[in-house]
């Protein structure tokens, strides 16, 4: 009986004709040499349905979806095309996505961009997932003999049964990484109210090119009023790739 053939992944990038969709493809096509995909670029009309490219992604195997997103901290040319997507419109298409969301500015990847990682943890019960993905990067890039590492960055909380939340975060992200073999390092920090932002913040520091971060999955009244986490950092991080999750009722593992 033949070994049924293997499908290939897909990188799949939604463009437009803006620095923002040019360098989205730009990204996709340096993931593509890191994940041995394929890319797929597709150019959304402006009313677009969200729905229609989950399924899309769904059916053609994609690991990835890569989108540019206007940076409010540049200064725009009002004679200039907006870019396709604004941060309300790429928080909004995130949130409904199975599929992980990479959104990148305006600025082209470096030659070895996504080899070193940093890792925000917190209370988050969805650190298993983050820890995964930020993995992935590091050791597809090992199979091209290129070292990297995952700079975990983390909260040092005073209220004990907050603490040990994150204690058993950490504890996890440190067995996966060393039955993995891959090269980590802690960064503690203390009481840090949002340490998504930080780990953006500090990433020049440990020469990383990208962050990892969980979507809100349920909206509180002070998410209503002032906006989620992600909405501090999504089209607010100077074209800082980050890569947005959400949550999964599985456990999505990429075959290696």
């Amino acid at each position: 009986m033949e070994e049924e053939e293997k499908k290939p992944t897909k990188i799949m990038v939604l463009s437009d004709q803006t620095e923002y969709g040019k360098n989205a493809i730009e990204h996709g096509k340096l993931l593509c040499k890191i994940f041995q995909s394929e890319i797929d670029i597709r150019y959304p009309e402006v009313h677009f349905f969200n729905e229609s490219y989950y399924l899309l992604a769904e059916e053609t195997n994609t690991i990835l979806i890569v989108i540019g997103v206007l940076d409010k901290n540049s200064g725009t040319i009002k004679s200039e095309p907006k870019p396709l997507f604004t941060t309300k419109r790429a928080i909004s298409f995130i949130r409904g996505s199975r599929v992980p969301v990479l959104v990148v500015g305006n600025k082209p990847p470096q030659s070895e961009s996504y080899k070193n990682v940093v890792l925000p943890i917190d209370v988050d019960r969805q650190a298993k997932e983050k820890a995964m993905w930020a993995s992935y990067f590091v050791r597809f890039y090992a199979k091209m003999h290129i070292k990297g590492t995952i700079h975990v960055v983390y909260n040092q909380h005073k209220e004990q049964i907050v603490a040990r939340k994150v204690e058993n975060n950490i504890e996890f992200v440190e067995k996966l990484y060393r039955n993995l073999e891959l090269r980590y390092e802690f960064h503690p920090m203390t009481d840090t109210l949002q340490i998504d932002k930080t780990s953006i913040e500090l990433a020049p520091n440990f020469e990383a090119t990208l962050s990892v971060i969980m979507m809100t999955k349920f909206y509180s009244l002070i998410d209503f009023l002032f906006g989620p986490k992600e909405s501090q950092i999504i089209g607010k991080t100077d074209h800082f790739p980050v890569l947005c999750i959400n949550e999964r009722d599985d456990l999505y593992v990429l075959c290696q």
